[in-house]
């Protein structure tokens, strides 16, 4: 049985560090992409309610979040790496790759470097394999092994496969039309940059159908109508 004060230390970290009680403890592990060993020291913001945790020695993290919350990972020498929290089914653990270096930048417009979504979802991909490729059971083999069409870890990996399309669709529309790139494109910062995100966010059928051209083109238009929402169409 956890003690009484591990009880209130539990729910203290989420009620004052998240506000509210949707909220839960997000457990994980990072590690290094290329070598898999566990990373310590690691930083990770919840960035809707402020509350930040570091990584054990073991790479282990344990964070307050609720549905629909971005939490960020940083590390000296190392990609951010986000993930969002998915809206529905949240898988009991995560597991956290990070990438060394820092991508470069280009700053010509619209040639500007666009998330790199395939080489990301083959990561990601892989880190749950094991989760995704685990067989799913027609209804005829749930007729004859009712034990396993029942069992509570069946039916967890399989609500897992269904809301894992969801969190990558989230994650591309995330790292595509990101607070970066739209500072680079629009200059907006602050309550600005953020109230426009909102504001015009594309969803990921919107943002997969779009080229680089459309898509620059799509920030810059848009700025314009948050900028200026009772110009004309056309005007300049």
């Amino acid at each position: 049985m956890m003690p009484v004060w591990r009880l209130l230390g539990v729910f203290l970290i989420l009620v004052l560090g998240t506000g509210s009680l949707k909220a839960q403890l997000i457990h994980g592990e990072v590690y290094d992409d290329k070598s898999k060993e566990p990373m310590k020291s690691v930083e990770i913001d919840n960035i809707y309610t402020s509350l930040n945790v570091n990584s054990d020695d073991r790479g282990i993290f344990i964070i307050a979040a609720a549905s629909g919350e971005l939490l960020e990972f940083k590390k000296a020498g190392y990609k951010t790496t986000r993930v969002r929290i998915p809206n529905g089914f949240i898988p009991s653990y995560f597991k956290i790759a990070m990438q060394k270096g820092f991508k470069p930048e280009k700053h010509d417009g619209a040639h500007e470097t666009r998330y790199n979504y395939k080489e990301d979802s083959i990561n990601s991909y892989n880190l749950y394999k094991h989760e995704l490729d685990f067989p799913k059971m027609s209804s005829i083999e749930m007729l004859a092994s009712p034990f396993s069409a029942l069992s509570a870890k069946n039916r967890e990996l399989w609500k897992f496969q269904e809301e894992y399309k969801e969190t990558e669709q989230e994650k591309y529309v995330d790292r595509t039309f990101n607070e970066q790139l739209v500072t680079r494109f629009t200059g907006l910062t602050g309550d600005s940059l953020h109230r426009y995100m909102i504001r015009y966010r594309p969803t990921y059928d919107q943002l997969h159908s779009m080229n680089d051209y459309t898509f620059f083109t799509y920030v810059k238009q848009t700025v314009q109508l948050y900028r200026h929402p009772q110009a004309p169409r056309g005007a300049q």
